[in-house]
């Protein structure tokens, strides 16, 4: 017989049995045994969420997240949303008002929710990267950071919603991917419908390729305004290419964000190129059509979908609008009777940059970091070790047999002549 949600063994049969989130009590031996995020808790009675695969949680054998809410009384669902804007408003007042407003940069689903009203998702949770970037995740100068927050945001609620300090729970995410960032449930309560947690996001170590702007935030609920450090829309939108072009899972989620923000802001190649290639190794590759074969979300969609029901289009309908809206920025990255060489130089200039002002004698040695992303990393580095030393000097072979004389990084290149031969293919 089939577990109910109200199953303690429905816990270790997650997703086998229900596509959602038990009700069921869940012990510390149950979690350790299926192998479950500390950031997933048991469903409220009365609400339904949708188990969703959590790319960011994938160090966990079930890395699920609990999805947005369904509600057995339409009046119910009502309330609890809007209770969730205003715990919302007075969490992001809190961080607007205390000790780390200058280090905390918003992005995601509020600001879209901002820009784009009953259009975008409604948001449930809270985006944040931490600044400056060297700020280490478990550094001395990060020391109290979500004990604080909670803290504040539980003196700052002190109407209809209360915020539980003392309950919430934090829990590393991309581990294996993108960069180090914790994640923070903090649970809530309001009179008359059941409680939630709102989830914070705060990733560390992220370059920022524009800087913040003070952005004045209207209330989502019944909370208080506020005016934060965020990113731009153009920004937004570069990420979100970002993450759908080379994350292993990409998720609906950024499919649907960022025909928003592309229909809505012309996406710049600058700003792209800098959002892709400041953030590691599997941004280099030059942009060009070969993104729109990347956008496949199909894999993911069904969870999307489960979330938000009312998104009735199919993702090959946001896959092609997103490739037209994309169109100008693509026409931009593959220039006419352009050469792979040039196309390639164009796209690494920040990169060339910073190699130019940090290692100018020998730029090989500082590009070591590239051979992580394979053939596409090592013609990237020649092409940058080119651009210091100057293309007067040396030939892209000369350019590529430099880069194989640093350290071990490259031997697999070093002992596979072939494959460099196909690497320096890519700037013909």
């Amino acid at each position: 017989m089939t577990p109910s949600a109200g199953d303690a063994s429905s816990w270790t049969r997650l997703w086998a049995d229900s596509p959602h989130i038990p009700h069921a009590p869940l012990d510390d031996a149950t979690r350790r045994h299926a192998d479950l995020p500390a950031t997933l808790l048991p469903a409220p009675a009365g609400m339904h969420h949708p188990a969703v695969f959590e790319p960011a949680l994938k160090q966990f054998a079930n890395a699920y997240r609990a999805g947005e809410p369904h509600f057995e009384d339409a009046a119910t669902g009502q309330a609890w949303h809007r209770a969730r804007r205003t715990v919302l408003d007075t969490v992001l007042a809190a961080v607007a008002e205390g000790p780390w407003a200058r280090h905390l940069v918003l992005r995601g689903s509020v600001l879209m929710a901002t820009w784009f009203g009953d259009a975008a998702r409604d948001p449930g949770d809270l985006d944040f990267l931490v600044v400056p970037q060297d700020r280490a995740m478990d550094g001395p100068r990060t020391v109290g950071l979500f004990d604080t927050i909670a803290r504040d945001a539980e003196t700052a609620a002190g109407g209809a919603v209360r915020i539980d300090a003392a309950a919430m729970v934090t829990e590393n995410i991309w581990t294996y991917d993108r960069v180090p960032g914790r994640r923070m449930l903090l649970p809530w309560t309001a009179s008359g419908i059941p409680g939630g947690t709102v989830q914070l996001d705060v990733v560390f170590n992220e370059p920022l390729p524009a800087p913040a702007e003070l952005t004045g935030l209207r209330p989502l609920g019944d909370g208080p305004g506020c005016r934060i450090p965020a990113v731009s829309p153009a920004l937004s939108l570069a990420w979100k290419l970002l993450w759908l072009v080379t994350d292993a899972y990409p998720q609906g989620k950024d499919l649907y964000d960022a025909v928003l923000l592309a229909e809505h802001t012309p996406p710049s190649y600058e700003l792209v190129r800098d959002a892709f290639v400041l953030s590691g190794a599997e941004g280099v590759r030059p942009a060009g059509t070969w993104w729109l074969d990347e956008l496949d979300v199909e894999t993911g969609w069904p969870h999307f979908t489960a979330e938000h029901p009312w998104v009735t289009e199919d993702a090959a309908s946001f896959r092609g609008r997103l490739a037209r809206a994309l169109g100008p920025l693509l026409e931009s990255a593959e220039r006419p009777g352009e050469g792979g060489y040039t196309r390639w130089a164009r796209w690494l200039q920040p990169l060339v940059e910073s190699t130019r002002a940090t290692a100018p004698d020998r730029p090989e040695a500082a590009l070591g970091h590239l051979c992580e992303g394979g053939r596409d990393g090592l013609t990237a580095a020649t092409v940058i070790v080119r651009e210091v030393v100057g293309r007067e000097r040396l030939r892209p072979e000369d350019a590529l047999a430099a880069v194989l004389t640093d350290g071990s990084n490259w031997r697999y290149w070093r002992e596979n002549p072939d494959a460099c031969r196909r690497a320096l293919d890519e700037l013909r």
